[in-house]
């Protein structure tokens, strides 16, 4: 017997880019929520990819809009809306990866990224609903070329 699909939770732009930050920190998740609970920023903020960005703050958006932050970084999420600037921050925070250095911009679209099949895997899974990611070419170091658009429009 198969298991059912089992959706994903939905997050806010700014609360899933929070978790993001948080996650960024390379320390396992049980370890992170136990420092939000606590309110006990210093271990994240000595080691995520954006300091500066406003911990608490975020939990109060999160808190505001029910968004289930804790069951997101346990069983990971999509974004409900995302749009190209918090495309490319999530690119940032997950794989530092940064435009002009790694990938192009150019509209709706960033191209030039080479990301293994897992990272694709993952990134689709959060902004798929809005994003598609073609494949131009797959490298051989295992990487694919390729890039990532807004569905539904022209290139």
């Amino acid at each position: 017997m198969t298991e059912p699909f089992l959706e994903k939770v939905k997050l806010s732009l700014p609360v899933g880019l929070w978790i993001e930050n948080c996650m960024s920190s390379g320390l396992d998740p049980a370890t992170i929520i136990a420092y939000i609970h606590n309110k006990d920023w210093t271990p994240l903020l000595s080691n995520v990819a954006d300091p500066q960005m406003d911990m608490l703050d975020r939990l109060q958006i999160a808190t505001d809009m029910n968004d289930p932050w804790e069951q997101a970084i346990l069983e990971g999420y999509r974004f409900k809306f995302i749009h190209i600037g918090g495309v490319k921050r999530l690119l940032y925070f997950r794989y530092q990866l940064q435009e002009h250095r790694d990938y192009q911009q150019n509209g709706n679209q960033l191209s030039g990224l080479l990301l293994h099949s897992d990272m694709i895997s993952n990134i689709n899974e959060k902004i798929g609903i809005q994003w598609e990611i073609l494949i131009d070419t797959q490298t051989l170091s295992n990487t694919q070329n390729m890039q990532i658009r807004l569905k539904n429009e022209s290139c």
